[in-house]
């Protein structure tokens, strides 16, 4: 009884307190309370980062854009408000009236306050509603008619513009496999926009009416923080060269009834060799970037229509990928260069040793064969490389012994993720010292029983020939700030030199000739000093895990000029829709299409003498080297491979008038 007293007479005295409280001070209560609720609270929405070339061309920007919103319930306060309301939206946006009043009489509806009339207007779509608003009666009416059209025009009541982002790609597909896309609510899904979405995002701002302390209503505004503006390093118009010539190869070889293209995967990968920056990255199986889910190019409407959900999402990833950093696959002999400056440099042979090819090797109990099973014959370390003698790589590999070349294997980047700013990069699958044995380590020294990236190839041949400095790849150039000033600058990232500059002149050497007397002749640029590497690799079969598929993956990596590397182009051709798959010449004769026009671009100029036997042997003629302007009105000059004017003339009515030479 105590205790139950002592807890009543506590509960009086508080009754008490907050009757006195109430008394004296529940007005400035009240006001605190009220100042601190939001009123009429809406989102600024923030724009994602542009995406630019290194030359400053948009390749991706968030456009403004206007969601008309109908808030029925304030239209629905007052009868008068309905049909004015409802007169305007037919007039400006031709809307239904009978839809219009469903959505402001339904049970569901009436009482909404947010329902999305039109999505994506223009500013000159939003400002046509505001001018219909505001606008004046006809001067010829009577008062009370302009008085009516007045009041009419004042009941137009409910509707407001939501601001929203739209992510546009200016150039559709143009490297879509590299920059990938954002999705509707912002997000990047997949390449460029899904590495660097958190430096692309902003912050939503928010603009909200409140009371303040004197119960007067007061707006604030909190604006956004819009995303970096990023440019990467590719260069466009590089990137455009590229995709013309394997558009040109998929319409030379592949079937358009069937949508076959001409080979089951092409990729080009175009990078500068003394920093690692991607130039151009471009594969056979581009998409619009601004309708990411249209897989018509690719498929027939009944295949289409055919796919359940799940298979429709897979067949969406397939041709979103990036061959060239999701894919692995085995090299061929691309590897051999690698594998020569491995052994050069942990001192297993040298520049004078020599090797005699009898057409293949007996590996413990096994026979592999060389490329020629009549055999090369006696040859150089050069001509090793010259003729892609395998008998000879697998006697060096013997020289190298398993410890060494999983060492160099290692230090080329082969096995692990080149750390590439691209997301869902593979490692690929390489041997280790405790798995690798002497049949293994034979194959591998050509190129064969294991499998890389092209990223992990083109960054251990850049540093075979750039001095023996490996770069990390990459395609983030800069940041910006949303207004445009530099943030950061991104620097050329070596992360260790594989061999010494000793070792990489005399492979810049062996590759030269490679092109000029070797398998790589066809990948020849008439006035330029290039080198390079064919690669054939017989695929296995997926069910019997057997070779003998009759399916190959051929290849080219080359460089120029090769005194001074300053450009690397890596070409794949993966089951060609062609009758001879293993034939490595078609590789070769895209590199030269695309450098061809990419080395004059860059501002690499011919050096080298171009004869008619090099023009013969190239199935090439002049025309094919020369390069004529148009200087003026109707006023030709045609340019040599040396970049020398040899000839001018004038053209009338498409004859030539005059002119200074044939």
């Amino acid at each position: 009884m105590a205790v139950f007293a002592f807890v009543l007479l506590g509960l009086v005295i508080l009754l008490i307190r907050i009757t006195l409280i109430t008394a004296r001070d529940g007005s400035r209560y009240t006001r605190k309370v009220l100042s601190q609720q939001s009123y009429d609270s809406r989102y600024i929405p923030y724009r994602r980062g542009e995406i630019q070339d290194r030359n400053g061309i948009v390749l991706a920007r968030s456009d403004r854009t206007y969601n008309l919103i109908l808030d029925c319930l304030q239209v629905n306060s007052d009868e008068a408000f309905r049909t004015p309301t409802i007169n305007a939206l037919k007039e400006v946006y031709g809307l239904d009236g009978g839809e219009l009043r469903e959505l402001l009489e339904n049970d569901r509806t009436k009482s909404s306050q947010y329902q999305v009339l039109k999505k994506h207007l223009t500013q000159e779509e939003k400002e046509a509603l505001e001018a219909y608003v505001k606008a004046e009666p006809d001067p010829h009416f009577t008062d009370d008619e302009k008085e009516a059209f007045r009041q009419e025009r004042a009941n137009v009541q409910g509707l407001w513009f939501e601001e929203e982002y739209v992510r546009i790609y200016p150039y559709d597909s143009l490297a879509s496999n590299t920059i990938g896309f954002a999705n509707s609510l912002g997000d990047g899904i997949v390449g460029f926009e899904a590495y660097y979405d958190s430096l692309l995002k902003g912050t939503n701002g928010r603009t909200f009416g409140y009371l303040n302390e004197e119960e007067e209503y007061e707006k604030s505004t909190i604006d956004p923080q819009h995303g970096k503006t990023l440019v990467m390093t590719l260069d466009m118009n590089i990137q455009r060269i590229v995709e013309e010539h394997i558009a040109d190869f998929d319409k030379m070889f592949g079937e358009k009834e069937t949508r076959n293209k001409g080979a089951e995967n092409l990729a080009v990968l175009v990078m500068d060799p003394n920093n690692g920056e991607i130039l151009a990255m471009a594969t056979n199986s581009p998409f619009n970037l601004n309708s990411p889910d249209d897989l018509t190019a690719y498929y027939t409407g009944a295949e289409i229509k055919a796919m359940d959900e799940e298979t429709f999402g897979q067949r969406l990833q397939e041709m979103w990928r990036n061959y060239c950093v999701y894919s692995s696959f085995e090299p061929g002999s691309t590897m051999k260069p690698i594998t020569l400056a491995a052994a050069l440099e942990c001192g297993a042979v040298k520049d004078s040793d020599t090797y005699y090819c009898d057409g293949g090797e007996f590996i413990t109990d096994t026979l592999i064969h060389c490329d020629n099973v009549y055999g090369h014959g006696e040859e150089t370390l050069e001509y090793a490389l010259v003729n892609s003698c395998n008998d000879a790589l697998m006697q060096i590999g013997m020289k190298m012994g398993i410890r060494n070349f999983c060492l160099y294997q290692d230090l080329f980047g082969f096995g692990t993720p080149t750390g590439v700013d691209l997301p869902d990069e593979s490692a690929g699958v390489v041997y280790n010292e405790n798995s690798m044995h002497e049949v293994e380590l034979a194959t591998c020294t050509f190129g064969q029983g294991f499998t890389v990236t092209m990223l992990q190839e083109a960054a251990a041949f850049s540093a075979v020939i750039n001095g023996g400095y490996y770069y990390q790849p990459h395609v983030l150039a800069q940041v910006q700030s949303p207004d445009g000033k530099v943030e950061k600058t991104v620097d050329p990232l070596l992360l260790k030199q594989p061999v010494s500059s000793q070792v990489s002149a005399l492979l810049r050497r062996y590759l030269t000739t490679a092109v000029q007397k070797g398998t790589g002749r066809k990948s020849q640029v008439p006035g330029y000093l290039t080198g390079g590497k064919t690669g054939t690799a017989e695929k296995i079969d997926p069910v019997t895990k057997m070779r003998a598929t009759g399916k190959y993956l051929i290849s080219f990596i080359g460089a120029c000029p090769m005194d001074d590397p300053q450009v690397v182009i890596y070409v794949i051709i993966d089951e060609p829709n062609i009758p001879d798959q293993a034939d490595s010449t078609y590789p070769q004769i895209l590199f030269r299409e695309i450098a061809s026009e990419i080395f004059p671009y860059m501002g690499l100029y011919p050096t080298e003498d171009v004869t008619t036997q090099q023009l013969y042997e190239l199935d090439m003629t002049l025309e094919d080297v020369v390069r004529v302007k148009d200087t003026g009105t109707e006023t030709f000059q045609a340019y040599d491979a040396y970049g020398n004017i040899y000839n001018e003339a004038r053209v009338e009515n498409g004859t030539v008038v005059s002119s200074s030479g044939e």
